[in-house]
C-alpha cells in the first residue's frame, strides 16, 4: 500500500517506547485471541512518516508543538469539583447553574475549573453540541434537572437514612451518599453519565469526525489556513488535541504502571486503566496503552504531514484512519469493561447500600455507551440492556432512569443485562472485571 508516495514503515509501541524496524510477528494465536479488540494500526503493518521521530508520550510542548486543549482540561476540572462536593454533607451551591453557559464560574473553587481570561468553558454548551440530536437540548436539560434533584435532595434529606421508598443517605465505607426514593445515587448518574454525553461524545462523535481531525476538515492540515497556528498548530492537529483532552490522561506519564489507582488519568482514562490488566490477560490487549499509542501515532501523523499550504500537505490518511478507529474502539471497550465490572460487583454485594452504589455506577456506564453514533453497540441496543434493569421501555433518554427501583433489581436482571451487553462485546461477560 502507498499513500502519497510514502512507503509504509512499521510503528511499534512497546511500553511507551516507539521502535521503527521491520514488521514484528505476533505471537502464534495472538490475533485470534484479541478478537474484536484487534488493532487497526497493527493490521497496516508498516507505516512511513517520512523520517519523523515519534515521541514516547503526547508531547504537545515539544515534538508535536504547538498544541493545547485548555477548554477540555477546564471542563474536566469543573466536573471533578462537582463530584468532590457531592458526598458526606449537604450540597450548598447551584450545580446546574454552574454547568450553564454564562452560569456561575465563580462557584468553582479551583483555578483549573474557573473561567479565566484565556477563554470561557462551560459543561452545558458541549452537551448541547451532540451531533445526532440535531440541536435538541433535551440531553443537557435532563442532566441539569438531575443536578437540581441532587442538590435539593441533599438539603432536604441529609439527616434521613435512605430506605426503599425513602430518599436519604446511604453509607459505603467512609462515604455518605445521596440517593433518591428508588435508591438511585444521584452523583453516579451525573458523573458517569457525563462521561458519555460530554467526554466520550465530544471525543469520538465530534473532534475525531472526518470534518474535524479527519481529511474532510476544510482548513486542512497546513499552517497557512490555521486560525492561530502559533498557539494551536494546524486546525486538524488542534481538533486531535481536543479529542485527547477529553480522554483525561496525563500526556507525559499515562499509563503509569506503578500507579495502581488511576494510572495518572482521570474519568474515562482512569477507569480504562483499572481494567487494562484484565483485557491484557484475556485478549493480549492493554486498553490504556493501546489508546495512548493510537493518540500519539495519530498526532504524529498530522505533525509529520503538515505543510505551509494545502499543496505541501502529505498526511498519511490511511494510517490516521486506523489510529482514529483504534481510539474509538478502545475507549468504547474501556467504558464497556467498567459497565461489566459494576454489574459483577453489584451481583456480589452483600449489603443493600453497596448494591445501590455499584448498580448506579453500572447504569451510568451502560447509558454512556449510547453516545457514540458509530460504536460497536447501538443506542437502541443500549436501551434494551437498560430496560432489562428496569429503565423505562418507552423512554431511552436519561429521564427513563427514574422508572427503576434499584432496591428491587435482581441478580437475574443483572445477569441478563450482562448477556445482552456481551452480544456487542463478545467475551466480556466471562472476563473477570
Amino acid at each position: 500500500m502507498k499513500i502519497k508516495n510514502l512507503k509504509i514503515l512499521v510503528v511499534l509501541f512497546l511500553s511507551g517506547a516507539i521502535i521503527f524496524s521491520g514488521c514484528k510477528d505476533s505471537e502464534p494465536g495472538s490475533e485470534d485471541k484479541a478478537g474484536f479488540l484487534k488493532s487497526n494500526v497493527d493490521a497496516l503493518g508498516e507505516i512511513d512518516l517520512g523520517g519523523f521521530t515519534v515521541p514516547s508520550f503526547y508531547d504537545i510542548s515539544g515534538v508535536f508543538a504547538p498544541g493545547q486543549y485548555p477548554g477540555q482540561a477546564r471542563r474536566i476540572a469543573q466536573l471533578q469539583e462537582i463530584v468532590d462536593s457531592s458526598r458526606n454533607e449537604p450540597i450548598h451551591w447551584d450545580i446546574a447553574n454552574a454547568m450553564e453557559v454564562g452560569g456561575l464560574p465563580e462557584a468553582f473553587q479551583s483555578e483549573a475549573a474557573r473561567n479565566t481570561e484565556t477563554g470561557s468553558s462551560d459543561i452545558r454548551s458541549k452537551i448541547d453540541e451532540l451531533n445526532f440530536d440535531n440541536g435538541d437540548t433535551s440531553v443537557a436539560d435532563a442532566f441539569a434537572e438531575l443536578a437540581k434533584k441532587m442538590v435539593q435532595s441533599s438539603q432536604d434529606n441529609y439527616t434521613v437514612t435512605a430506605s426503599n421508598g425513602m430518599a436519604g443517605m446511604i453509607t459505603t465505607g467512609s462515604k455518605k451518599r445521596h440517593v433518591d426514593a428508588n435508591g438511585l445515587e444521584f452523583i453516579q448518574i451525573l458523573e458517569k453519565g457525563l462521561y458519555g454525553a460530554l467526554c466520550y461524545n465530544q471525543m469520538v462523535d465530534d473532534y475525531l469526525r472526518p470534518n474535524q481531525a479527519g481529511p474532510d476538515n476544510e482548513k486542512g492540515n497546513n499552517q497557512s489556513a490555521a486560525d492561530n497556528y502559533e498557539l494551536n498548530g494546524t486546525d486538524r492537529q488542534h481538533r486531535w488535541d481536543e479529542a485527547f483532552g477529553w480522554f483525561g490522561a496525563n500526556p507525559v506519564t499515562y499509563p503509569n504502571a506503578a500507579n495502581d489507582s488511576n494510572g495518572d488519568g482521570t474519568f474515562i482514562a482512569n477507569y480504562m486503566f483499572d481494567f487494562s490488566d484484565e483485557t491484557e490477560a484475556e485478549y493480549g490487549i492493554n486498553l490504556a496503552q493501546k489508546t495512548m499509542d493510537a493518540f500519539i501515532l495519530g498526532r504524529a501523523i498530522l505533525k509529520a504531514g503538515q505543510g505551509f499550504g494545502p499543496e505541501q500537505e502529505s498526511t498519511n490518511e490511511a494510517a490516521l484512519e486506523a489510529a482514529t478507529k483504534d481510539v474509538k474502539l478502545y475507549v468504547e471497550a474501556g467504558i464497556a469493561a467498567a459497565a461489566f465490572h459494576y454489574l459483577n460487583t453489584a451481583i456480589a454485594d452483600v449489603t443493600n447500600e453497596d448494591k445501590l452504589h455499584h448498580l448506579s455506577e453500572a447504569l451510568a456506564f451502560i447509558f454512556s455507551l449510547s453516545f457514540n453514533s458509530e460504536g460497536k453497540i447501538s443506542a437502541d441496543h443500549v436501551h434494551d440492556v437498560l430496560v432489562e434493569l428496569g429503565w423505562s421501555n418507552t423512554d431511552n433518554t436519561l429521564n427513563g432512569i427514574y422508572d427503576i427501583n434499584l432496591w428491587e433489581v435482581s441478580d437475574e436482571q443483572m445477569e441478563n443485562a450482562k448477556r445482552l451487553l456481551d452480544e456487542s462485546f463478545p467475551g466480556f461477560k466471562n472476563t473477570p472485571f
